[in-house]
């Protein structure tokens, strides 16, 4: 296993923001974690490559990359990981682009090794799709669309030939069709450099159509976890019965979806019991008595629910594959 985390935990101040969070990716694994914004999805991924400010947040628990827990690392450990065995990409390419230094420059950094960099440049270039900029050393990043910056990012982020890459809700701020073709570019990375990828994305549609498990995440947890074959058509949490209702049909374009009621809650104002309890349609007292365990399923599969098996009796019928069609 490349990468495990164990009962990861970590606090801002005194607010706990991830709550104990299990996950593993395997090499060339693809792995989306999903849920709505504010849920703890991307303070996993900063904890992986440790970039939470000691200052801000205080972390517990296991993150083992290739068997070294990268919690216990000294600095130099953590600078010699991050961008040659792990990488992450922004959700904001403009806002992680340097505006002052060239695109060329900005790309020669990435490399340890300064000689032969313009090739190892172009090369990079023509595998994230911007043959036309190759050579042309004075380009800056504002010249680029937001696609294009993106697609440098992803650039940078594979030129140490990682094992992981992160990649934090990398096309929200992308029209449909460039979404399209950088989902396109990464599944097509990942297949040529056997990469491992953690997916973070708040859109279900896009990381089944990327991931090869899910992780489906609130209020600081995994509430539902396993291969996306299995969940995507058969749900076994409310929660995620709720985000796939949530999703509107091609196919269908007049049937009235299902979004969930009210809205989620503050890591300071936690619920008793089941987090999910005050917004669950399956809701019964006693969900909000104590917060479940992760029940097993099936095989590789666990829903955070004591109503599961109530709730398998009411999945929904296996879902429309057009709404999954992006």
């Amino acid at each position: 296993m490349l990468l495990q985390i164990k009962n990861l935990k970590v606090k801002y101040g005194n607010t706990e923001v991830v709550r104990g969070v299990d996950l593993d990716i395997d090499k060339g694994e693809c792995v989306g974690l999903v849920g709505e914004s504010g849920c703890g999805k991307t303070t996993v991924g900063l904890s992986i490559a440790k970039l939470i400010p000691e200052r801000k947040g205080i972390i517990s628990g296991e993150i083992l990359f290739e068997g070294r827990d990268l919690l216990k690392s000294n600095p130099e450990e953590l600078r010699n990981m991050r961008g040659k065995k792990i990488s992450y990409v922004f959700q904001e390419p403009f806002g992680s682009l340097n505006p002052v230094f060239t695109i060329y420059e900005q790309l020669r950094e990435s490399f340890e090794e300064k000689d032969g960099a313009d090739s190892r440049i172009a090369e990079i270039l023509k595998n994230v799709g911007l043959e036309k900029i190759i050579g042309k050393k004075n380009i800056y990043p504002y010249e680029l669309s937001g696609g294009m910056q993106q697609r440098i990012m992803i650039g940078m982020a594979i030129a140490s030939n990682p094992s992981l890459i992160i990649l934090d809700e990398p096309t929200t701020a992308l029209d449909v069709t460039v979404q399209r073709q950088i989902l396109d570019l990464i599944a097509g990375l990942k297949n040529n450099m056997d990469l491992a990828i953690l997916f973070i994305s708040h859109d279900l549609r896009v990381v089944f159509d990327m991931a090869d498990k899910i992780g489906i995440m609130y209020a600081g947890k995994i509430v539902e976890c396993g291969p996306k074959e299995s969940i995507v058509p058969e749900p076994a949490h409310p929660y995620t019965i709720g985000l796939i209702d949530s999703i509107p049909s091609f196919k269908h374009r007049k049937k009235t979806f299902n979004a969930i009621e009210g809205k989620a809650p503050l890591f300071s104002d936690l619920p008793g019991g089941c987090k999910f309890y005050p917004r669950c349609r399956f809701r019964i007292d006693k969900c909000a008595e104590k917060e479940p365990a992760l029940f097993n399923v099936s095989e590789g599969r666990f829903a955070r629910c004591i109503l599961t098996s109530e709730t398998a009796a009411r999945r929904l019928p296996k879902s429309d594959r057009s709404i999954w069609s992006y």
